[in-house]
């Protein structure tokens, strides 16, 4: 009787349960939780990435406006440089910058010089297994070399 008595006062007794379906969800939520701040890091190096080549078109149209023919390892440093300070704070280590010039040009009397941009993403969540995530970005330049 005492026995059934207690059982019937376990059964009621919802002292806890609050704890224990905190304790189920927790893991979950704290992932989800760190998977938006992941996706907000990768859109921030995507708009990082893309805008670092826009950087890349602009110092080399005017470089070549002020009449300075510079080669694609200057295009390139300036652009690590770049990469590392404000506003964009790329890791190098995940970084990488190739600049080319193509044989022929798509337009008329330009130059034309290509600048590849590739980054690989950090992951966050180290004990759940996703694929390496990269960032690539190609952008051509044209530029009308001086004819002096």
């Amino acid at each position: 009787m005492m026995r059934a008595l207690k059982m019937k006062r376990f059964r009621h007794d919802v002292r806890g349960a609050i704890a224990v379906e905190f304790a189920l969800l927790a893991p979950l939520l704290i992932t989800m939780m760190i998977g938006v701040f992941q996706m907000g890091v990768y859109m921030q190096n995507y708009n990082a990435v893309r805008s670092l080549a826009s950087d890349s078109a602009r110092y080399t149209m005017i470089e070549y406006q002020r009449g300075n023919e510079i080669d694609n390892e200057t295009i390139r440093s300036v652009l690590l440089g770049d990469a590392v300070n404000a506003p964009y704070f790329l890791d190098t280590d995940r970084l990488v910058i190739t600049v080319t010039t193509a044989d022929t040009s798509r337009v008329t009397d330009a130059k034309e010089i290509n600048v590849a941009i590739s980054y690989t993403l950090e992951d966050f969540l180290p004990f759940v297994e996703l694929p390496q995530q990269t960032l690539t970005y190609d952008r051509p330049i044209f530029v009308v070399e001086s004819s002096s």
